[in-house]
């Protein structure tokens, strides 16, 4: 009895050192430390909110407008984002009068360009083309075909316009 026992506490240790050896099969999965992350989706457009910029007088007069242009274009602007529409509303700068502080259009992307289409131009040409970008929080657009508005290039690229709601 006791040769019987003693070969099956060897038996026992024989296949349980064997079994700590094996190797992974092909179907058993194998332990990952790190989650891969999604790859990010590339915008096709900034998305739809308000984003705001503001361009004082002084900037403008610095630029080389007069003071009645740099008056027309200088306050903060809104821009509001809502599918193929965009609108602006300027709000004047200190003892600036606005005469035209809403305009508007559509728009639209091809890659990293962005061709924008006025209702209604007021002095400027109403389709020009800028390069844009969003990081996040921020629109930055930067002039491609927009040469015989100068007002509209410094007020669309000088700063950002940062995402409010």
């Amino acid at each position: 009895m006791k040769t019987f026992s003693i070969s099956l506490i060897v038996i026992l240790l024989t296949v349980t050192a064997c079994a700590s050896h094996a190797k992974p099969t092909p179907t058993m999965p194998l332990p990952t430390d790190t989650p891969i992350p999604p790859t990010p989706t590339p915008l096709t457009r900034p998305p739809d909110g308000t984003y705001m910029t503001s361009i004082t007088k002084q900037e403008l007069v610095s630029a080389g407008m007069t003071e009645t242009d740099a008056c027309e274009n200088a306050g903060v602007l809104s821009l509001t984002i809502a599918g193929d529409r965009w609108n602006i509303v300027q709000t004047a700068a200190a003892g600036c009068t606005v005469y035209n502080p809403k305009w508007g259009g559509t728009w639209t992307f091809s890659g990293d360009r962005v061709t924008f289409h006025e209702d209604e131009p007021f002095g400027c040409p109403g389709d020009y083309t800028y390069e844009w970008n969003f990081n996040g929080s921020r629109i930055r657009f930067t002039s491609v075909d927009d040469t015989e508005c100068v007002q509209r290039v410094y007020y669309m690229s000088r700063h950002p316009w940062t995402k409010t709601k």
